[in-house]
């Protein structure tokens, strides 16, 4: 099995024994108000305005819910709660540029909020700028300590951009949240194998070794999976 082949494995387990918090995930509320010089009217109104926002949200009536949050940034522009919110109704009318700004914005003004930091790692990832994404994932596992689901994102990117120095920095990482792993240790000691062939074969210039297309294996895969859920999962 190439390094492809494992280091997508890994990403692939993940993704699978965390899909069942992905609801929770997104039906979080992103509700925390943004802190500011907001007199206590001007906070009264923007909390009247924006809880009225959600209500109407759930009602579907999603025209004047967008109205009343552009009103909530017309009392305070860099409150991260409707940003993000008006976010997701540019990202919903397929306004991308629009919508990532104001999720960047909400981000900015709100960077201990994992939530926020999370979709627009998404977001960073679905249009292709992946650097971008690096840079917040890593300033992610800084800020979110706790939080596993960054590393097993940046473990996929950076096996995509094929650094695979980084990628073992990675594992390393990983091993010190699950503590020691058989498989992890394999796929470390694969992948410097592999580099190792890699600068006598001249693998990158012809095409082949790690630059290869890779296939799931669900025999590496599953025995993650197994023992991780026996540990309690993520």
């Amino acid at each position: 099995m190439n390094k492809k082949n494992s280091i997508w494995l890994l990403v692939a387990v993940w993704t699978l024994v965390s899909c069942g918090t992905v609801k929770s995930t997104r039906e979080k509320p992103a509700v925390a108000l943004a802190q500011s010089s907001l007199t206590s009217e001007q906070q009264r109104k923007y909390d009247y305005f924006f809880l009225e926002a959600m209500r109407l949200k759930e009602k579907k009536d999603y025209a004047s819910a967008f109205g009343l949050l552009q009103h909530c940034l017309d009392i305070h522009p860099n409150a991260a709660s409707a940003l993000y919110e008006v976010s997701q109704y540019y990202m919903f009318l397929r306004q991308v540029p629009q919508g990532q700004e104001a999720l960047e914005k909400a981000v900015a003004n709100a960077p201990d909020n994992y939530w926020y930091s999370q979709g627009l790692a998404s977001l960073y990832q679905q249009q292709n700028e992946l650097d971008k994404a690096i840079t917040l994932l890593e300033q992610m596992v800084v800020r979110f300590p706790a939080k596993q689901d960054p590393l097993f994102n940046l473990l996929d990117l950076y096996g995509r951009q094929e650094k695979y120095d980084k990628v073992i920095s990675t594992l390393n990482r990983l091993e010190k949240h699950m503590g020691k792993n058989e498989q992890l240790s394999m796929e470390k000691f694969r992948i410097y194998l592999q580099m190792k062939d890699d600068s006598f074969s001249g693998n990158r210039k012809s095409g082949t070794g790690i630059s290869d297309g890779y296939a799931l294996s669900g025999h590496f895969g599953g025995r993650i999976s197994s023992e991780w859920q026996e540990a309690g999962g993520l």
